[in-house]
């Protein structure tokens, strides 16, 4: 683990799946990040591969 590691915090994001703008599944997942926009960013790389870029919607990014 690198120093850098030692500072990462949980951040959990929910998000929504569309499909033809209807919301069809909501989930929420947990990334280690530095702060609020690298865990949005690791999030929406993340989804990206998994879904598509147009295929889900970020609602919200929150450390618990």
């Amino acid at each position: 683990m690198g120093l850098l590691g030692l500072f990462n915090k949980e951040y959990t994001i929910q998000y929504q799946v569309l499909e033809q703008d209807e919301i069809v599944d909501t989930d929420r997942v947990i990334i280690k990040a530095g702060d609020h926009t690298a865990a949005r960013k690791k999030a929406d790389t993340m989804l990206r591969k998994q879904f598509g870029r147009t295929q889900y919607k970020i609602e919200w990014v929150q450390r618990f």
